[in-house]
């Protein structure tokens, strides 16, 4: 193998073998992921970062909701970022409800467009 990762072979006889040599071994392209810590309405209010996963479940949204007697379960904020060990999932605690969202695959794609974008 040539060590600039360009095409080599040899020929014996009436039989010829070409090779591509790799330089690194295929994987999934990074995925690009923002961070927020406070993201409503389509704005990230605090802490706007992104994070890079180049492995693993990749970007995340959490949607944190408020439940009252009076509205039921009440969208409060939403948090993006990078997770390993994302999993889709609702998570409660008493008055507290959190729904997690994993996305991977296409940069920013954890930008969120739901609930929090209503007026």
């Amino acid at each position: 193998m040539k060590e600039d990762g360009s095409v080599g072979g040899w020929f014996c006889g009436n039989i010829s073998w070409t090779y591509v040599a790799l330089k690194r071994p295929l994987a999934a392209p990074d995925t690009v992921c923002m961070v927020c810590q406070n993201y409503k309405k389509g704005q990230c209010l605090r802490g706007k970062d992104k994070c890079i996963m180049e492995q693993g479940p990749g970007c995340r949204t959490r949607d944190f909701f408020i439940f009252s007697a009076k509205d039921g379960w009440r969208y409060n904020h939403t948090q993006l970022d990078c997770y390993d060990y994302c999993v889709s999932s609702n998570f409660y605690f008493g008055d507290l409800k959190i729904s997690t969202f994993c996305c991977k695959g296409r940069d920013f794609c954890n930008i969120y467009h739901g609930k929090g974008q209503e007026p």
